[in-house]
């Protein structure tokens, strides 16, 4: 990993966009040496998956094994637990009355992603505390941003057709295995679980894409910024540029393709 540019990246991220949260790197770790090796704090009391992710966007860096984590179903979608056939079958989304019947339960489980791999731990912290890359980038902000992070994206990729979103298992599935196995962008409305435990905002949601689409989606957020943000939302982004050095991007105001 080139750090610097890494580091740089980030710094752009934050002139770009107004995030009031710290933008998370997850890291699966393989091995027991791996994980012992991992900088992070091992988590010594069981939490969600989420509460993890949500301790990462304040600054704080975690890690765990699986019977680390409170929320089994996180646990496997993160392929730290295996699943097991009553889980498989979408009986366990039916008995908790996620899912009308039998046939959806089951379709709805099936299409959902979950980690195939069997890994020993993972390791949750904000993006700027990696020296080597996390695997997968989870920001969790208001639908504001999240839009422009998916505008950043579409600048280089064009349309995201495959979207997965059903409200449950957000952060584990839908922002953590789902990019990490499609290497592709997903977008969550979060779901009840993560919003009562890890105590997200009504007004939030989330993104999560792999490590390899990072630079480019920032890239995409520098290009559109003219033609997508109003004055106002300019001026604070080119003092905020301004005051960290970056003079790639000449501000025009009185300009947007809406107006």
């Amino acid at each position: 990993m080139n750090r610097e540019l890494y580091m740089e990246t980030i710094i752009r991220l934050n002139c770009a966009l107004d995030l009031e949260r710290k933008a998370v790197g997850v890291k699966f770790l393989h091995t027991e040496e791996e994980y012992q090796l991992a900088a992070a704090k091992t988590i010594t009391e069981p939490i969600n998956y989420c509460v993890m992710v949500r301790l990462a966007t304040q600054g704080r860096a975690t890690k765990a094994i699986g019977n680390n984590l409170a929320c089994l179903a996180g646990a496997r979608a993160l392929g730290l637990k295996e699943i097991d056939a009553y889980h498989r079958s979408g009986q366990n989304g039916k008995k908790l009355g996620l899912y009308n019947d039998m046939p959806t339960a089951k379709r709805t489980r099936d299409g959902m992603s979950y980690c195939d791999h069997q890994a020993f731990g993972i390791m949750v912290k904000p993006l700027e505390d990696y020296d080597s890359e996390p695997d997968v980038v989870i920001i969790v902000s208001t639908p504001y941003n999240i839009m422009r992070i998916v505008q950043g994206y579409s600048y280089y990729n064009g349309m995201q057709s495959n979207f997965k979103m059903t409200g449950n298992q957000a952060v584990c599935s839908e922002s953590t295995a789902y990019p990490y196995l499609s290497n592709d962008i997903n977008a969550s409305l979060l779901c009840i679980g993560t919003r009562h435990q890890a105590g997200w905002s009504d007004h939030e949601l989330a993104v999560g894409f792999p490590i390899g689409l990072f630079t480019k989606i920032v890239d995409g957020i520098m290009n559109t910024v003219n033609i997508m943000e109003n004055n106002q939302k300019k001026e604070v982004i080119e003092k905020k540029l301004l005051a960290n050095g970056i003079g790639e991007l000449k501000i025009k105001y009185d300009f947007n393709y809406y107006r």
